[in-house]
């Protein structure tokens, strides 16, 4: 997503009400890789959840309904989708509390909240409660015993460009039977910044990968043939160690792909269907570790009607190698 500095489209209020009151996002767009009940596990999501931009198309004013019924949709999702480790970004920490508190204090199926800041403050988050920081968050399922080692590398920052000091947030997550690396982000893409931050994301994870299965999940700001994820692909000209979830979906091949299994492509993560543009493309990806994944599948879920966020919810699965 662009920064918070530039200004989005502004929704009526009856429309943010609307929404806040509408259907979870269970559902997906209509695609040809509608989820089915024969992917495999592990299971998980990436949403940028647009929390503070002027343009997020959910404004709950510190109305606690309203901030409540964002809570439920986001779990709603969660539970329909059986996810072991959850990545958000752009998160406003009252967001970040709501999901924390209500996981804590339900019955049935806890998750653990990680939070990870990349703001000290921003003005729009008040509307999520007194407490202004901003950054990623991460749901892993399980008691906070899942939940290990929580670390927030901040990313290269160029000084000419930044508005936010990107960062890496990382747990060690029981993932059913086995530790996974699991890791959040969101990036710049103005001028080498993409390169640098990628580079440096690289350089952490890959020594990871070669013990333990990883997940790198996020809003990267490329599409998937942008030079600096050469260093996460391992397909398609790529040199890095990771398989993308939906990099085996023919229906979203282009032409370059023919004759491959695998290719830097995907569905589209923002399009016209979550937010007023006509540029559709892939932004968001989750990435596994190929030593330790096979059989990946990935879809973007469908968006209610207005829109919950002005990104498509990415689902991921596979299997252990």
């Amino acid at each position: 997503m662009r920064p918070l500095a530039l200004l989005r489209r502004l929704l009526a209020p009856a429309a943010t009400a609307a929404l806040l009151l509408g259907t979870a996002l269970q559902g997906t767009a209509a695609h040809a890789d509608t989820p089915s009940t024969d992917w495999p596990a592990p299971r998980f999501v990436s949403y940028n959840v647009c929390g503070a931009a002027a343009g997020c198309p959910t404004k709950p004013g510190n109305n606690t309904a309203r901030k409540n019924a964002w809570r439920d949709q986001i779990v709603h999702a969660v539970d329909h989708w059986d996810a072991d480790v959850v990545m958000l970004q752009e998160v406003c920490y009252g967001q970040y509390a709501l999901l924390r508190d209500g996981l804590a204090d339900r019955s049935g199926t806890p998750y653990t909240a990680v939070w990870g800041a990349t703001l000290s403050g921003i003005g729009n988050c008040t509307q999520w409660g007194s407490d202004q920081r901003f950054g990623l968050a991460m749901l892993v399922k399980g008691s906070a015993a899942a939940v290990a080692n929580r670390t927030m590398t901040m990313l290269y920052n160029d000084p000419a460009v930044a508005d936010e000091q990107r960062g890496l947030l990382c747990v060690d997550a029981q993932v059913r039977g086995r530790t996974v690396h699991a890791c959040d982000t969101h990036l710049d893409w103005r001028g080498k910044t993409p390169e640098e931050q990628t580079h440096q994301i690289y350089q952490k994870l890959e020594p990871a990968t070669r013990t333990m299965p990883v997940v790198l999940g996020g809003d990267f700001n490329m599409t998937p043939t942008a030079a600096p994820l050469r260093w996460l692909y391992d397909s398609d000209q790529g040199t890095g160690p990771f398989r993308e979830v939906d990099d085996t979906d023919k229906d979203h091949f282009a032409a370059r792909c023919a004759g491959q299994s695998t290719c830097r492509t995907g569905e589209n993560t923002v399009d016209g269907q979550c937010e007023d543009t006509t540029d559709a493309k892939k932004i968001d990806y989750i990435f596994v570790s190929d030593r330790h994944f096979r059989d990946e599948h990935g879809d973007a879920a469908g968006c209610s009607s207005p829109p919950l966020s002005d990104h498509h919810l990415l689902r991921g699965a596979a299997a252990w190698s």
